[in-house]
């Protein structure tokens, strides 16, 4: 009875920690929120200097769920990972390439902060994956 007790807690957990909306609990999104609504950083370069700070964070969250993930995680899924991780930085790179070729189509400061937000997400996207996984491995076996 008890082992099975265990077992439904541990069924609740996984299912809250995975159910949880990521970016309710996103710092860097919260502080991204609160940069851009300050009177000065209205102008473009105010806006896209708060995306930057955003991904400057973004990255180093990547960098340390990621090294977490390696650390933790048995032969075979780190390599995985490893092999993961080098495609979505290809892709990160494709991407770039892609949305500057686009946003190269348009004229005015106005896509200039819209460019960097796209920039943003991509990035975030890839921390709050590599946390949600390290979340993952929080959960006792």
């Amino acid at each position: 009875m008890a082992k099975r007790m265990s077992r439904h807690l541990v069924a609740v957990a996984v299912l809250t920690l995975l159910a949880r909306p990521a970016q309710a609990a996103d710092r860097t999104a919260a502080a991204l929120q609160h940069c851009l609504a300050l009177a000065e950083h209205a102008s473009t370069g105010g806006q896209t200097a708060c995306e930057a700070t955003a991904q400057h964070d973004y990255d180093g969250r990547i960098k340390a769920a990621y090294t977490l993930l390696m650390r933790t995680l048995p032969t075979e899924a780190r390599v995985r990972l490893q092999q993961a991780q080098r495609s979505w930085l290809a892709f990160r790179t494709a991407e770039a390439a892609s949305r500057d070729a686009l946003y190269a189509t348009r004229r005015g400061t106005l896509y200039v902060p819209m460019q960097a937000s796209s920039a943003t997400q991509v990035i975030r996207d890839r921390a709050l994956q590599l946390e949600a996984g390290a979340r993952v491995l929080a959960i006792e076996p």
